[in-house]
């Protein structure tokens, strides 16, 4: 085992926090807030903390086991995520009681502090362990380790499922404390309960004594080696993204639910597509810090982070809801699957809410340089971003719905943005001349080719041609994808007012 002391910055760190694995050994332990306040005013006093050992699990891109030092990570995400706030006291000596709300001078500091840790490369599982009880007394057992004494059909299977050769052809990830083991576990584990399992050891092992008869022909089992068989097929080479015990279970556990939900075999290379295009975006959002784009993809890396009970869940809806974004076709055939509809509306009530929120900062923003509003501050502009987040379930509430979009978004700002018109705008447009049959009007070949670009427009947020050809279940992923776009433009249009 070797061992080499290096430093580094914390907004690296944060940047990168993606390729930090927290073994499940580490995850027993939770700090009060009052611990992790504690380590933060620590941090920006300039004082030095105790060093954190990381184990390098992998090369291009590098990438560790936290071996000491996880509870103390955590926090510091935590921080700069906004979710942990400074005591008044450390407040008010700092100007602020949460990283965004600090100057930049101090928010600089805490980013440039510098952690030291040792990197360890070479090292055997027992090198690991024996280092570990003398630097705090023994090592626990992890929890998959523990799980393999429990005498259980359950773990049979969860073994044997261990050795199939999407682990250790496909992820990179390495097979050290039993880790193929401990993401087959869990994911049976959900299979069995639900997206809402615990999957700490003790909730895992009462699911292996509960079911120690679990037989390899059952449901549960079926879908889960579907689910090894589709992605071995589609995935034949090593597959950097597939990294994260976490991120592989909840790739299994969302193929598994598409495949019982009546993907069609036709839809697979598509699925591909959108897994490899949704791994690396989040990635990108990850390394992007605090200038990420795309909150959805912070939320997702931050239950991969936290390990929260209801981590399953929301990834699993996330995944859905980007899913459906990009591949609106998958919609119709999965609308009716556990909580797809419900997260769906909480998708529409959130972007409805930042909209609003998005044009107050776009008015403030505009009036602040111009003296005068960018969007119309009427009482029909009010009523307008209220109704937006109405469901949108019909043909005729689809039409309602882009009458308000119509006013707020091309009425509403009038020629003000002249020559810088957000594409979604533009689109809004495109999407009302459509359901109001203006392009029936000209020269034969001017109105094919209008209707073309309209029906364009249109598929790219429904997967059809025209609103006629919508199966009514799926109007509510159109609406969503709609104002995911207009989220979007307006995101980018506020930071050019600045």
């Amino acid at each position: 085992m070797k061992m080499r002391s290096e430093r580094r910055a914390l907004d690296k760190l944060y940047k990168r926090r993606d390729r930090y694995e927290i073994p499940d050994w580490q995850r027993e332990e939770v700090w009060s807030d009052e611990k992790k306040r504690e380590l933060i005013d620590t941090i920006l006093r300039g004082w030095k903390l105790p060093k954190f050992y990381f184990q390098k699990t992998n090369t291009d891109p590098d990438e560790y086991d936290v071996v000491d030092g996880q509870q103390r990570l955590t926090a510091i995400w935590e921080f700069f995520d906004g979710e942990l706030s400074l005591p008044a006291e450390s407040a008010g000596e700092f100007g602020g009681n949460t990283y965004q709300s600090l100057s930049e001078e101090i928010s600089d500091r805490f980013d440039d502090y510098e952690i030291e840790y040792d990197e360890i490369t070479d090292a055997t599982d027992e090198d690991v362990k024996e280092f570990f009880k003398r630097l705090q007394a023994g090592l626990p057992l992890t929890g998959s380790e523990k799980l393999n004494s429990v005498h259980s059909k359950l773990r049979d299977y969860c073994k044997k499922t261990a050795k199939d050769s999407f682990f250790s052809e496909t992820t990179v990830i390495a097979n050290k404390r039993h880790a193929y083991f401990d993401i087959a576990a869990k994911v049976v584990t959900i299979e069995i309960e639900g997206l809402d399992a615990g999957l700490r050891y003790e909730d895992v092992r009462k699911v292996f004594i509960d079911h120690a008869a679990f037989s390899p022909q059952s449901a549960a089992a079926r879908r889960i080696n579907a689910a090894l068989s589709f992605l071995r097929e589609n995935f034949p080479e090593p597959f950097k993204q597939f990294r994260n015990r976490t991120i592989v279970q909840s790739i299994i556990t969302f193929v598994c639910h598409l495949q019982s939900s009546g993907m069609k075999k036709s839809q697979g290379a598509m699925l591909k597509l959108y897994i490899e295009h949704f791994l690396s975006e989040l990635t990108r959002q990850v390394e992007l810090g605090q200038t990420a784009t795309d909150s959805d993809f912070l939320d997702f890396q931050r239950t991969v982070n936290a390990n929260v009970k209801s981590g399953a869940r929301e990834r699993q809806l996330i995944l859905l809801r980007k899913l459906f974004q990009q591949h609106p076709v998958f919609f119709s055939s999965l609308s009716q699957s556990e909580g797809i509809a419900a997260g769906v509306e909480q998708s529409v009530a959130k972007m409805s809410k930042s909209i609003r929120h998005l044009v107050g900062v776009c008015n403030d923003r505009y009036a602040s340089k111009l003296g005068k509003d960018l969007f119309k501050p009427t009482n029909k502009t009010a009523t307008a971003l209220v109704d937006i987040e109405n469901a949108v379930t019909s043909l005729n509430d689809y039409k309602a719905f882009v009458e308000n979009l119509y006013f707020l978004f091309r009425e509403g700002v009038g020629q003000r943005l002249e020559g810088r018109i957000p594409s979604s705008f533009v689109e809004i447009n495109d999407l009302r001349t459509m359901m109001q049959h203006d392009v029936d009007h000209g020269k034969p070949n001017k109105v094919a080719a209008k209707r073309k670009h309209l029906s364009t427009v249109f598929n790219r947020f429904s997967g059809v041609p025209s609103p006629d050809a919508v199966d009514p279940s799926t109007f509510p992923i159109v609406q969503a994808n709609i104002l995911g776009a207009l989220e979007a433009d307006l995101t980018a249009l506020a930071k050019t007012l600045i």
